[in-house]
């Protein structure tokens, strides 16, 4: 049975903030033009097939809907790292009719930030209240124009995502001799026999390719190899580790 996770992605095209220390410099904004929202919106709805198929079924996006906010402006962002983000809690008066309490497990917003905001591709955090108790991601808009060209050009929103399911599953006891670190990736390639991927490590996997697919798919589905020096073990999601998440609808 496939663990289910009802799903919510955001776009929000309208950013209005100020910079600098304490955001008293002067207004940075930003708007996505209509190709932008649709390149987002198209892109969105390829996460519920990627995730059942690199998932082999463990895992399903249900329901899962997409809206774009043409109504609505990040007005506000919060410093994390050397970045500064749409935080859950920034955004909380934003996401309130949306993500209402418990109608949601997991919530992407897409927002138009690049690396001069973010300093990186996503923010995650587990469950938070902010989110209506369900996990937040926070994805920058600006490598749009590479989806149309890209290999699995959905794996960055599905690894987003995975630190959802990630934190989820720490919640519940699955500690990381169980399930690495979703950056635990180095050295490492799948246990399956005869391998799908020449050989290759994740990483090498990547470098030819620009995509983490065969990580992702293995990390869910229990097939990921030890990493030097670790002991052969069961690595990753197996449908059993999966079934400790109960159903949100049980």
């Amino acid at each position: 049975m496939s663990s289910r996770f009802r799903t919510l992605a955001l776009v929000v095209p309208a950013l209005r903030v100020r910079t600098g220390f304490l955001g008293r410099g002067p207004r940075a904004e930003r708007v996505m033009s209509a190709e932008e929202i649709a390149a987002h919106a198209a892109i969105l709805a390829t996460m519920p097939a990627a995730v059942a198929g690199w998932s082999e079924g463990n895992a399903t996006l249900d329901p899962f809907e997409v809206r774009v906010l043409g109504d609505v402006v990040i007005d506000r962002l919060d410093r994390y790292g050397s970045g500064r983000w749409p935080s859950p809690e920034s955004q909380e008066e934003l996401l309130a009719p949306h993500a209402q309490p418990g109608a949601w497990d997991s919530v992407i917003l897409v927002w138009p930030g690049d690396a001069g905001f973010g300093g990186a591709w996503g923010l995650t955090r587990g469950a938070t209240a902010a989110a209506g108790g369900a996990g937040y991601s926070a994805i920058t808009s600006g490598s749009w124009p590479t989806y149309g060209t890209a290999a699995n050009p959905a794996h960055g929103f599905v690894h987003e995502w995975l630190h959802q399911v990630e934190s989820a599953y720490r919640s519940l006891g699955v500690g990381l001799d169980e399930l690495p670190d979703l950056h635990d990736v180095d050295g490492r390639g799948t246990s399956r026999r005869p391998s799908p991927d020449d050989g290759r490590t994740y990483v090498e996997w990547e470098r030819a390719t620009g995509s983490w697919r065969p990580w992702y798919r293995d990390y869910m589905t229990g097939t990921v190899g030890a990493a030097p020096g670790e002991r052969e073990f069961v690595r990753g999601l197996t449908p059993d580790r999966w079934a400790r998440r109960p159903d949100p609808d049980a």
